[in-house]
């Protein structure tokens, strides 16, 4: 059942809902990038194997720059660095696309991707680390972080349909520039929403750990099972625009994402809602283990219909997952580490996206779509084990003697 009591307590705040709907712009890139710069690199060079590096590229400087941006946000606020990373991004973007048309050399290339993934701007950590340091009850914040997943699954929907209707219309390189425009426009906008003063105030404490959140053992088990699960989902996710590409209709890459991401999204709404008495660790075992047998139905996929199905089937984990793995951090991280600490989530979901993708890229062109599938069912798997090397947290308060 879908309770929407909480959700209309949230966003109640009138502050808060123009933040949050000043986030979607800027975050859009996130799931134009990936796929955009997999398809733009991979109709100039026709490799996948090259695409999937240039992304992973990309992906990797994300994942550099998160932690050091999380310190700086947590030591200075985000006032200084939003703005100029916002325009920074869109003109590395420009440069990225340029490089890939002209078809400058592969390391060019990839350092202009590197170049990009390093100046992007924080929404995602500044809002979760907004949400982790308010006063907000259990229950709204479960909600709350519901809202955060809903959004970036909506950003995986929105963007590779922009990325879809670019091809249609032009070429991929028109995405790549679209998500520059968003960028810096989104980035302005979100900046001016109210959220730089909502994120608070920074916790001066005396004495700061060199390795900050990273000091506890339960923060470092669960970024380890982070990393692992966002493995598995760049195996699965670099199978769509190949799928797409051998069935002769490239545009349809668009279709498959919508159809993992919006059951994905109304899941991540759901969950949102529910109050589980499972620990979260078990929870997020639960949902590597769907997505495991989910990859393995995409795997024995040999139509559209079915593989959009299986994509469909797939999706229903992503969003309480992603749900419950930022529940499962806030609870762990300690409070003078909040942005850091979900930088450093960023950071290793965006190394094991980027390996993921690299690794499927090399996997499709040698072995075949069905092969990287299975070893993405074999990887969540693992990851699904690894779930219980973590603290147990529940999402939400439980009376006594629960």
């Amino acid at each position: 059942m879908l309770d929407l009591t909480t959700y209309r307590a949230l966003f109640a705040d009138h502050e808060l809902r123009r933040i949050v709907l000043a986030s979607v712009a800027p975050r859009l890139p996130i799931g134009m990038n990936a796929l955009g710069l997999t398809l733009l690199v991979q109709s100039q060079s026709g490799s996948f194997a090259h695409a999937g590096l240039v992304s992973a590229a990309y992906m990797g400087a994300l994942a550099v720059q998160a932690p050091v941006i999380g310190r700086v946000v947590d030591q200075n606020g985000p006032r200084g660095v939003m703005l100029p990373l916002g325009m920074l991004h869109a003109l590395a973007l420009l440069l990225l696309t340029l490089a890939v048309t002209q078809r400058a050399p592969l390391a060019v290339v990839l350092v202009s991707a590197f170049a990009a993934g390093i100046v992007f701007p924080p929404i995602s950590m500044t809002i979760r680390a907004m949400y982790r340091k308010s006063d907000m009850n259990d229950a709204l914040k479960q909600s709350a972080f519901a809202v955060e997943a809903a959004i970036m699954e909506g950003c995986f929907i929105i963007g590779p349909l922009l990325v879809s209707l670019t091809m249609l219309a032009a070429s991929p390189a028109f995405a790549v520039l679209a998500a520059a425009l968003l960028a810096s426009v989104g980035t302005w906008h979100f900046a001016r929403s109210g959220a730089l003063v909502r994120w608070g105030r920074v916790e001066y404490v005396a004495q700061r750990h060199w390795l900050g959140p990273l000091q506890s053992f339960g923060v470092r088990r669960a970024l380890l099972l982070s990393l692992c699960l966002s493995m598995g989902i760049g195996l699965n996710e670099i199978t769509l625009p190949a799928f797409a590409n051998a069935s002769g209709y490239p545009a349809r890459v668009g279709w498959f994402y919508a159809a993992m991401s919006v059951p994905s999204a109304i899941m991540g709404v759901a969950y949102g809602s529910w109050r589980l008495r499972w620990p979260l660790n078990r929870q997020i075992m639960l949902s590597g283990l769907w997505l495991a047998g989910g990859s393995l139905l995409m795997a024995a996929s040999t139509q559209t219909w079915a593989f959009m199905l299986g994509c469909a089937l797939t999706g229903l984990a992503f969003g309480p997952m992603m749900t419950a793995l930022s529940l499962q951090l806030g609870k762990l991280a300690p409070s003078e580490y909040s942005t850091e600490a979900f930088t450093w989530s960023t950071t290793l979901f965006m190394i094991g996206l980027g390996v993921g993708f690299w690794a499927g890229g090399m996997m499709i062109e040698r072995h075949g779509i069905a092969t990287t599938l299975v070893a993405c069912s074999a990887l969540m798997t693992i990851a699904a084990l690894c779930c219980l090397l973590v603290p147990e947290v529940r999402g939400t308060a439980q009376p006594e003697g629960a």
